[in-house]
């Protein structure tokens, strides 16, 4: 089981500045904006913490093949996190291993999704400890921490170091956050009781069928059958400092209010499956949902690939029907 919280910028300075030695932390700076962000246009992130690796979640997802790296995806298969060998070997010549502390910020435009995306990546690789920078690069200048004008991308570290070392062995993944096609479709649907609940972290109109034109690569809107909507990423955090911490009691709430959260889930008897287009945004909500103790895994296929061959059920709502807590 991974331990994960998250941290004040005064916390990380102590621990990522001040460590030396074996007991350094690994740094990453999780980012997808500048050329890559259809977002962000040309705007690379100019500051950095120093001693931090900048990381796109899609390394998780296509290792060294830049070409396939969101938003670029061909099919669903592009933004799966990578196989587990091929997973562990890709984070093992980052220097990333079990044991090693990997401490996480975000920067802008939308960091938080990014970092949460890496560090669910994280989990199911593995990693024991794992600390999120609560506010990101935001939070940091705030603070008034140190910054360097560069520091190394994962993907040219990764391209100078070849492969690993001769006699490297992949580890365990811990397959328990990871949700499969198949688990999701042996679930019955909205039934009391059942080993888990599956939630939509969408936007109404991807959840209804009205809105189909929120990815570039694909375009089929409507809903896993059952499913709760949660509503967008943006209602998980503060929206003014992309903090997480500060709303994770409201965010509960609102989850009991929708039905999302009930006795069972709260005891660890009904497990929360989280899906959104392609395991983004539901990376975030299994972070929160890990935070508040519940039991949760993110379904990386996401609707992208529950629709992808259109064997699979797909639900609508009425256009004009009122989705309760999911305004955006």
């Amino acid at each position: 089981m991974t331990d994960f919280s998250l941290v004040a910028p005064e916390a990380f300075e102590a621990r990522v500045l001040d460590a030396g030695g074996e007991c350094q932390p690994v740094v990453l700076e999780a980012h997808f904006s500048s050329f890559d962000h259809p977002l962000d246009g040309d705007q690379p992130v100019a500051t950095h913490i120093p001693g931090a690796i900048q990381i796109h979640p899609s390394y998780l997802e296509a290792g060294k093949d830049e070409a396939r790296y969101y938003p670029n995806y061909q099919c669903p298969g592009d933004g799966n996190v990578l196989e587990p060998d091929q997973l562990t070997e890709a984070l093992a010549v980052l220097g990333i291993t079990p044991d090693r502390e990997v401490w996480v910020y975000g920067t802008e435009p939308d960091g938080i999704m990014a970092a949460a995306r890496l560090i669910w990546g994280l989990m199911y690789a593995g990693i024991e400890t794992i600390r999120l920078l609560d506010g990101g690069l935001g939070a940091w200048l705030a603070h008034g921490g140190a910054t360097v004008p560069s520091i190394p991308r994962a993907l040219d570290l990764a391209k100078a170091a070849g492969s690993v070392e001769d006699g490297f062995s992949p580890w365990p993944v811990r397959d328990e956050v990871l949700a499969t096609e198949q688990e999701v479709k042996q679930l019955p649907a909205s039934t009391p009781g059942a080993p888990a609940r599956i939630v939509d972290v969408r936007r109404p109109g991807e959840y209804d069928g009205t809105e189909t034109k929120y990815y570039p690569f694909f375009s089929k809107a409507g809903h896993i059958p059952g499913a709760v909507l949660q509503g967008n990423w943006i209602n998980l955090f503060e929206n003014d400092s992309h903090r997480v911490g500060p709303v994770l009691e409201s965010v509960r709430q609102r989850w009991v209010d929708l039905g999302i959260v009930d006795d069972s889930v709260e005891r660890g008897d009904t497990a929360l499956i989280f899906y959104c287009g392609t395991g983004w945004r539901s990376s975030l909500s299994f972070l929160v949902a890990t935070l508040l103790g519940y039991q949760a895994k993110n379904f990386d296929d996401g609707f992208y690939g529950w629709s992808w061959t259109g064997e699979n059920e797909v639900a609508f709502c009425e256009p004009d029907r009122q989705l309760a807590g999911s305004a955006s």
